[in-house]
């Protein structure tokens, strides 16, 4: 009998670990951020690289934008990712409409 008692309070654990791992660490506001000054400072540098590597400030630019716009890339095509899999649940405002 003990046996299952702890196997029953396990798994609760378990079911409580995984909600909470579900939660956004940050808020997104707080995300976007970030997201947004860590993409103007790989265009700052990629761009300041190519400059003063070659001289050429029309290629420093297009690479410093590419590489900036592919953090963007990457965040929103996770989140298409995810949602995939994940789809959120759909919303009711009225209560009446439900049948």
């Amino acid at each position: 009998m003990s046996k299952k008692k702890k196997n029953v309070q396990t798994s609760k654990k378990e079911e409580i670990s995984m909600e909470e791992l579900r939660k956004p660490w940050i808020q997104q506001r707080t995300g976007m951020i970030v997201i947004s000054i860590i993409s103007v400072a790989m265009m700052v540098l990629v761009t300041a690289q190519i400059v003063m590597g070659s001289g050429e400030w029309g290629r420093g630019l297009l690479w410093g934008f590419l590489f900036g716009a592919s953090i963007w890339f990457v965040f929103y095509g996770m989140n298409w990712f995810h949602s995939l899999f994940r789809p959120k649940p759909p919303k009711n405002d009225n209560p009446k409409d439900q049948k």
